[in-house]
């Protein structure tokens, strides 16, 4: 839900409110699925055996070998707001190109829902990531609770727009492959129910067979990690704790690409749980409703400890007054809720270098 400027406070809690409940309810759903169902939808088995698919692998690790790192909040649909993100970051000039050199950027995940250009946004992402390599950088995204909640098939903060870039998506390429192959030889779309929009039948089949558990952008997702270390900074959509540094970065990474790809019947627990890794919202600060942070702090530092990180930088709650730390700096709020469908603030971004933190504005 979108925040209204005369009451901050209330759309605050809308927000934290429309999702407090919904993690626990996907985690028994996802288990009550996976006893009746043995076998994923793409054939792979529940005990997270690929089954012959392709399976991509998330990096977990990365060194940044003295090169400058930038961290960037949920964009939620908004492409005009992601793209001044990553000009204030100077990684890419006013018309579209990489000019970041050697520098390394963490998107924090949430690109989905809320916004109606996620393809758009996705597809450019990419495409930097591509021109970010060559020069000797990267760009990478890590998954957000949205990105779960759709590969689940959770749709409920997908807006119109988003529904209708899907279904543009899907006829473009289904005419492609007419002009390809004839007509006659590409199976034409299946009919719309007697009473449904036809507009809105045919943006909802698209949505679930691109982001479904196998379908085109969930195989993209799972190759982006969950849980991300760069030197002594992680990145994980909401937060970790001890439990996600014992059940292993990697293995969450694995188990989440896995159930993206279709070869697992249902993903880790910890990107389901409330106090999961896309979830919890013990580190949001006081956007979060958080009036005393000390307990939460000693867990993040004993998590901190287990894997030689100095500092996270998380999205997940956005902030109102932009960019900002707890923790004595041992957290690092990248969301400022720029999206439109959020509160449409000015983008702020995170630089580090050498160890150095300072926020960037737009």
């Amino acid at each position: 839900a979108a925040a209204s400027a005369t009451s901050p406070a209330l759309a605050r809690r809308v927000l934290l409110a429309s999702t407090a409940a919904v993690a626990p309810a996907f985690l028994a759903a996802r288990v009550a699925h996976a006893k009746k169902q043995p076998k994923s939808r793409a054939g792979g088995s529940s005990d997270g055996s690929t089954g012959g698919v392709s399976v991509p692998k998330p990096i977990t690790k990365l060194s940044l070998d003295g090169r400058r790192l930038v961290a960037v909040g949920d964009v939620h649909g908004d492409f005009p707001q992601a793209m001044k993100a990553l000009e204030c970051a100077k990684v890419m000039d006013k018309t579209g190109k990489w000019c970041g050199g050697d520098t390394v950027v963490v998107q924090v995940g949430d690109i989905l829902d809320r916004g109606d250009n996620e393809l758009a946004i996705m597809r450019k992402f990419r495409a930097l990531a591509k021109d970010a390599r060559a020069a000797g950088g990267d760009f990478i995204v890590i998954n957000g609770n949205h990105e779960i909640m759709n590969v689940l098939g959770d749709f409920r903060y997908v807006t119109k727009g988003a529904y209708g870039e899907c279904a543009r998506y899907t006829e473009k390429k289904r005419l492609a492959q007419i002009a390809k192959l004839g007509e006659e030889n590409v199976e034409p779309p299946p009919e719309t129910p007697e009473g449904v929009n036809p507009q809105t039948y045919a943006g909802l089949l698209a949505r679930r067979a691109l982001f479904l558990p196998g379908g085109e952008m969930a195989v993209k997702m799972a190759s982006n990690p969950t849980v991300l270390q760069v030197d002594d900074t992680v990145f994980a959509h909401a937060g970790i704790d001890e439990s996600h540094v014992e059940y292993g970065f990697a293995r969450i990474n694995a188990e989440v690409s896995q159930w993206m790809a279709g070869s697992r019947a249902q993903p880790p627990k910890h990107v389901l749980e409330e106090k999961g890794v896309v979830w919890t919202r013990e580190y949001g600060g006081a956007d979060a409703g958080q009036t005393s942070e000390a307990a939460a702090c000693r867990r993040l530092e004993k998590a901190l400890d287990a894997t030689g990180a100095k500092r996270i930088v998380i999205g997940h709650t956005p902030q109102q007054k932009g960019v900002n730390s707890g923790c004595g700096g041992k957290v690092w709020r990248a969301d400022v809720g720029a999206s439109r469908g959020i509160y449409g603030n000015t983008p702020q971004v995170i630089e580090i270098v050498n160890g150095r933190v300072r926020v960037l504005s737009a």
